[in-house]
């Protein structure tokens, strides 16, 4: 390529870069409600259990009520005289306090300890630029950074600091999150780390790098070799008449 067929890409790159560096995101250390619910969680938290998880019920003055149980796909777990207690969503202690107020009436003292021991796999799906896209199964609970992990990591043309986060699960309308992780990852702010809900959808969109880059890598393998093959052809023809008119 010669000099002055150099220049309009250049320019047209330059122009992107322009026009792209005044996309900002949302500064480090955030997260930004972008659609959806006010009161979608935005920080860590306590785990809250769900169907599939199995926990062990412990009764202090009771023991022989103790049990481990798994929670049922409709949420709740049966207790002995108490029947079927709502436990999907709660944390450990909360489920406790409830099966507490429910075995009131049948002992004196209802004092009762809840034990995780056992984590359904829960699914979420990781797409865009990471190295593996697609579902991401286990059963320990999922940040936002072990999700990217668990998919094999960022893409040099990912975006860390406008991670969407769409979720679907345990709110009334879909909720769109957009998380910085660039602190999580660097190891500067690990409180930033999102925790995941099942069927969580992160989506890592491509940098300005990444967008430039792949406009630059496009130019070049389709754009470019199509503009030199017409101007190549030009200057034969120009030749070609040149040659007969003398």
């Amino acid at each position: 390529m010669t000099r002055e067929t150099a220049w309009p890409a250049l320019l047209v790159c330059a122009c992107i870069l322009a026009t792209l560096s005044g996309c900002g995101g949302p500064h480090a250390g955030t997260a930004e409600l972008v659609s959806g619910e006010e009161t979608a969680p935005l920080e860590p938290r306590a785990y809250r259990l769900r169907a599939g998880d199995v926990v062990i019920v412990s009764f202090v003055t009771a023991p022989e009520l103790s049990q481990k149980t798994p929670i049922t796909p409709g949420g709740t777990v049966t207790v002995p005289m108490a029947g079927d207690v709502p436990a999907a969503g709660l944390t450990a202690a909360e489920l406790a306090e409830s099966i507490e107020a429910r075995m009131a009436p049948y002992l004196r003292d209802a004092a009762v300890s809840v034990t995780i021991d056992g984590l359904a796999q829960q699914p979420v799906y990781v797409l865009g630029e990471v190295r593996s896209p697609g579902a991401v199964r286990t059963a320990a609970e999922l940040t936002v950074t072990r999700a990217l992990s668990e998919a094999g990591g960022l893409l040099p043309s990912g975006k860390p600091s406008s991670v969407m986060i769409v979720r679907t699960h345990g709110v009334t309308e879909p909720t769109a999150l957009r998380v910085d992780v660039t602190d999580v990852l660097s190891g500067r702010d690990l409180m930033e780390d999102v925790a995941l809900q099942p069927n969580d959808v992160v989506y890592v969109p491509k940098s300005i790098i990444g967008k430039v880059g792949g406009f630059v890598e496009t130019f070049f393998s389709q754009i470019a070799p199509a503009q030199l093959f017409y101007l190549r052809g030009y200057n034969m023809l120009n030749i070609d008449r040149q040659v007969y008119i003398e």
